[in-house]
């Protein structure tokens, strides 16, 4: 879904589900509007975001399809969101995923935004140890990947991610990306409470693993950041097998275990509605 795509899916959405309210919430390196969708009213807050990475693009499309069906059964049934306020990120990367999706297979392998920074690499979350990382693997220049920046919070994706996130005091976050049929939680010594609990019920509903990051591959991301500022639960979420970017064939297999992740979410700020877990 590029980004000319996914803001006309916006435009039909947002003319056809009154219950959906629109903020946008800065812009990327080129301008291209970031843009995040509420949907509930309830004290509770949850932030779902996809598409950091650029060739992790198919998150877009499959977040927006959990985000249709929520709509449309919160229209039918008032009572289901009267607990919780969803925030929906869907493309967080949007000049990057353009990149990847009209090169007709030249920059697959481009993560970062169009600046080269890797966006999932440059929150303030030991952002010097994830810089000690990938310089010593060789990535110390903007790049298709894991360059985490000149500091944190350098680019506006990233940036505008964490006011918004700080702004709406949020609850819960869950990332989207791709690949591997995992599912991450922690980040160091960590232990929101309620975020174990939370883990294994995705990982029963979606089949996914439940698996720690690498010392290696951690620190800078917005789930680490989110996890060691608020102390509240913060997910990845590694949809799909493959090599990055999946193919769109494989997008109804991928959706079945994911959506049904992310409803375990959505059952869950019911039963917890009046209190942070």
């Amino acid at each position: 879904m590029t980004s000319a795509e996914f803001e006309t899916a916006a435009v039909e959405l947002l003319k056809n589900r009154s219950n959906v309210h629109h903020v946008v919430f800065g812009e990327s390196c080129l301008g291209r509007p970031l843009s995040a969708f509420v949907i509930g009213e309830g004290a509770k807050s949850v932030l779902i975001n996809a598409a950091h990475h650029a060739n992790e693009w198919i998150t877009t499309p499959l977040l927006f399809r959990f985000m249709e069906e929520i709509a449309e059964e919160s229209l039918k049934n008032p009572e289901l969101l009267k607990n919780v306020m969803l925030h929906f990120i869907p493309l967080v990367n949007p000049d990057g995923a353009d990149l990847v999706i009209h090169s007709g297979g030249r920059f697959n392998g481009w993560k970062a935004n169009i600046c080269g920074v890797d966006l999932n690499s440059n929150y303030p979350a030991n952002w010097h140890k994830a810089r000690e990382h990938k310089f010593s693997r060789g990535y110390t220049k903007p790049g298709a990947r894991d360059f985490v920046g000149e500091k944190a919070l350098s680019e506006p994706e990233s940036c505008a991610m964490a006011a918004y996130t700080t702004f709406f005091d949020i609850d819960i976050t869950v990332s989207l990306h791709t690949q591997g049929e995992e599912i991450y939680h922690k980040y160091m010594d960590f232990n929101p409470p309620g975020a174990d609990d939370l883990a294994r019920r995705f990982a029963a509903a979606s089949g996914y693993a439940l698996t720690n990051v690498p010392d290696e591959s951690s620190h800078g991301g917005y789930r680490d950041w989110f996890i060691s500022k608020f102390n509240r639960p913060g997910f990845t979420i590694e949809c799909g097998l493959g090599e990055s970017p999946l193919p769109l064939s494989q997008f109804d297999d991928i959706y079945v275990k994911v959506s049904a992740l992310l409803r375990e979410l959505f059952a869950d700020t019911h039963e917890n509605a009046n209190a942070r877990i």
